[in-house]
């Protein structure tokens, strides 16, 4: 059986707020999906939700057809890593030592190396030394999304990963999503960008209201780039 992260009419809770409302779709491994959709709208809490960050959940989460339940650490061990959108870096670690305490070698012959995390974001390969919790927004956004493919997980989940980055910034988050995908490692991206979505997405999600209201492939998406670019506007 192919790898699949798949969630199966999941509804999360904050206390007695409910926030998702069945959602149901499936991220096959080596491919990106984005979840589409204004602030609000319950895309961050699926993600928060994947990795056990809420109060309750009803539905399934299943990760290669086994649940995924139980405390963060442990979702994590199974294979599945998020990039939030605070940055959470280790803010009195130097930079090497972020990479290095994120770094989970699979001896999959696959992995990503430092090395190959400073090729794609070559600003940290000048930072190596100095304090995380000292360098630009841009900067730190860049790291723990290298901490986050040094994990070598088998999904993993970024949170509008280029909030507030200048285009070159940009360019070097895409470059990472390709590489992730061409080592097997399937892709939830949440992301208001519709340039960077296109660019890398297969398959797009817009969330309304705690729902998926709309599902595209990319084919789709790309034909009609200017209808969903209106369903994520504010009128």
């Amino acid at each position: 059986m192919n790898a699949v992260l798949r969630y199966e009419n999941l509804s999360a809770f904050y206390g007695a707020s409910q926030i998702l409302h069945g959602l149901s779709f499936e991220v096959p491994a080596a491919s990106v999906v984005c979840l589409l959709g204004l602030n609000g709208m319950g895309k961050t809490t699926t993600l928060r939700a994947t990795m056990g960050l809420v109060d309750r959940t009803e539905g399934r989460i299943t990760l290669n057809g086994r649940e995924l339940a139980g405390p963060t650490f442990r979702r994590a061990q199974m294979g599945v890593t998020l990039v939030p959108e605070d940055r959470k870096v280790f803010a009195n670690l130097t930079v090497e030592e972020n990479l290095e305490v994120a770094r989970r070698p699979t001896g999959s012959g696959r992995d990503f190396s430092i090395a190959e995390a400073v090729e794609i974001f070559p600003r940290l390969g000048e930072r190596m030394g100095q304090k995380a919790g000292t360098m630009s927004g841009g900067e730190q956004q860049m790291l723990v999304v290298a901490r986050a493919m040094l994990a070598n997980p088998a999904y993993m989940m970024l949170d509008e990963p280029t909030e507030g980055l200048s285009p070159s910034y940009v360019g070097a988050i895409a470059q990472s999503i390709e590489e992730a995908r061409k080592r097997g490692i399937g892709v939830i991206l949440v992301e208001q960008s519709i340039p960077l979505a296109l660019s890398v997405g297969d398959a797009f999600h817009v969330v309304e209201n705690g729902q998926i209201t709309r599902s595209f492939a990319r084919d789709e998406a790309l034909a009609d780039r200017e209808g969903l670019e209106r369903m994520l506007t504010v009128e």
